[in-house]
């Protein structure tokens, strides 16, 4: 069985689709603890939990051969990773671009945008992925990035030519994006991956879709997985009468490790729990504001389950003038909560005299929406305990869990995430999927 090592491994979605493809994991480094408990629960103890930077791979190289897991003078098959990359998220800099034009703060001129978010320091540690690299020579190498890198020079050169170049002549490297649902994951996930091959190797061709004319929608991941409701301290949970929350620890061994099968039909665990299945407070102005945000979704039969129609069409960004005025306003007035609007923004307060701002649509376009049964997730992200308004559950009046949203990203429901709430949210937005992960390491072993 071809061996390969995971870099900047997160929880280890890349790990678990590589290991489905066929290959041997033999190490791991990643640097956050949470992320890393995760990986050792769920997959195996070999992950270092270490700062990348602070790691020697030349070292690592020596314990893999002491160990007897590499052969003295052998090269490996495959290094995979995904460098982190903040200052290329689309995401965060658009969101920031426009504190920069409304003079906000720290951000008030691009000049200080470029030095704190462009120039973050995390945006060169790709570098580190070279040095493995070069170390472990192996067969071939997978990178996986956030494609607003396109776009972005860095030392005044295309980031993708720096990166490309990094590797030297000793590696023949091709980029391209992969969309997740076109592999069964469910979602409208973009990244760019970078396969490199060693000079005298094959190179790998580009994955083939599997998906192209039958994506997994969003009712086919998470219709299972209604049954939620607010607990006595605000954390949406699953109700115990309806799910055992214990978790198994995931086996390599597991048949039928993917969320979905051919027909697009959910998998439940091999023990049937669901675990992680929890998600953010839903305060007094969310419980009445969610009930007026629709999914725009038509109605539908998918099976048996039937899908009313939910017009008006999906609500981007702000509320509309027209629903404040004649749905918003005097629901939160029957509800005990004041509103009232100020400098052309409306104002919510509680009965504690809590106060809240509602977003302005020209800033949070991506704000108050609701995900769509009839069509895959939009791009989970790491901060989705913080931005939980970009995914509303399509029906339910609250957020997602980080259940659902690694149903999202196809992880099985025996993989159990750990840490806090704030940290699953996080190492599920931060994975890569692992069934793009696995059509990816399927088109690499036929050349190992």
């Amino acid at each position: 069985m071809p061996k390969a090592i995971d870099l900047f491994a997160g929880p280890g979605g890349l790990s678990l689709g590589l290991g489905a493809a066929g290959f041997e994991i033999v190490s791991a480094v990643e640097s956050d603890s949470a992320a890393g408990e995760t990986y050792r629960h769920n997959i195996g103890a070999h992950t270092k939990i270490r700062d990348i930077t602070e790691f020697d791979p030349n070292r690592l190289r020596e314990r893999l051969e002491s160990d007897g897991v590499l052969a003295s003078g052998d090269n490996i098959s495959l290094v995979a990773g995904g460098p982190p990359c903040p200052g290329f998220s689309l995401i965060g800099r658009s969101k920031i671009m426009d504190l920069i034009r409304k003079g906000k703060g720290e951000w008030a001129d691009r000049k200080e945008f470029e030095h704190r978010f462009i120039d973050d320091p995390r945006n060169r540690l790709f570098r580190e992925f070279v040095k493995y690299v070069q170390v472990f020579q192996p067969d071939y190498f997978l990178m996986e990035n956030v494609t607003g890198m396109s776009s972005y020079n860095l030392d005044g050169d295309p980031v993708i030519q720096v990166i490309k170049d990094s590797f030297g002549d000793d590696y023949n490297v091709e980029d391209f994006i992969l969309r997740a649902s076109d592999y069964g994951v469910p979602q409208n996930r973009q990244r760019i991956i970078f396969l490199g091959s060693r000079a005298g190797m094959p190179r790998c061709e580009v994955p083939e879709p599997t998906h192209l004319d039958g994506k997994i929608t969003a009712l086919d991941a998470i219709r299972d997985l209604w049954n939620v409701e607010p607990t006595d301290d605000g954390v949406v949970r699953v109700r115990d009468d309806d799910w055992d929350t214990a978790g198994r620890r995931f086996r390599t061994e597991m048949r039928n490790w993917e969320c979905y099968r051919e027909d697009g039909n959910a998998v439940a665990s091999r023990t049937g729990r669901k675990t992680c299945h929890w998600t953010r407070k839903v305060n007094d102005r969310d419980s009445v504001l969610f009930p007026f945000i629709r999914s725009g979704a038509p109605g539908f039969q998918k099976g048996s389950v039937t899908i009313p129609d939910s017009r008006p069409r999906q609500i981007y960004g702000d509320i509309y003038p027209d629903m404040w005025r004649e749905h918003l306003v005097p629901a939160f007035k029957k509800a005990g909560l004041g509103v009232w609007k100020r400098y052309g923004r409306h104002h919510v307060r509680n009965k504690d005299g809590k106060r809240w701002v509602m977003y302005p649509s020209e800033i949070f376009k991506d704000k108050m929406r609701r995900i769509r049964w009839d069509n895959p997730a939009p791009t989970i992200v790491a901060h989705l305990a913080k931005d939980g308004y970009m995914f509303i559950h399509p029906s339910e009046h609250r957020t997602i869990t980080v259940r659902e949203a690694a149903r999202f990203q196809s992880f099985p429901d025996a993989f159990e995430f750990r840490g806090p709430m704030s940290a699953q949210f996080h190492q599920v937005g931060n994975a890569v999927p692992p069934l793009m992960a696995k059509a990816i390491g399927q088109a690499i072993i036929k050349h190992c």
